[in-house]
């Protein structure tokens, strides 16, 4: 047997690939938490957005002598701080049933691509 003192190239090249093959992965690894995270702040944000619209049109209350549905979508001066994102809000009367409206509040994000709808009733 020979006394070896240190490690030879190729030993250090295939142990350098194998290092670079993990960093590799991790990296991908890496780009895909990335993405989950900013889907899931788009999410939150536009999920906050809706709820907020929901809990205002709750305060008005029912809305008597409507004849069909109105839509209605908000300018985008009126979210200065989420300028992503847009929000439109309908009311359905008597549905689901008469004496009922339906409010749905939709905010959409990345040119409509993304989506978080939301609804109540409200009730006369």
């Amino acid at each position: 047997m020979r006394n070896r003192q240190g490690l030879t190239l190729v030993e250090v090249v295939i142990a350098m690939g194998l290092v670079f093959l993990a960093l590799l992965a991790l990296s991908g690894l890496a780009t895909v938490s990335w993405k989950g995270a900013a889907t899931g702040k788009h999410l939150t944000i536009a999920t906050s957005l809706a709820q907020e619209k929901i809990e205002t049109m709750k305060l008005r209350g029912y809305k008597p002598g409507l004849d069909g549905r109105i839509e209605f979508e908000e300018p985008s001066e009126s979210l200065p701080d989420y300028p992503l994102y847009k929000r439109v809000a309908s009311i359905d009367p008597n549905q689901p049933m008469v004496g009922l409206q339906t409010v749905t509040v939709t905010v959409s994000w990345a040119d409509d691509s993304h989506a978080v709808s939301l609804s109540t009733l409200l009730a006369e």
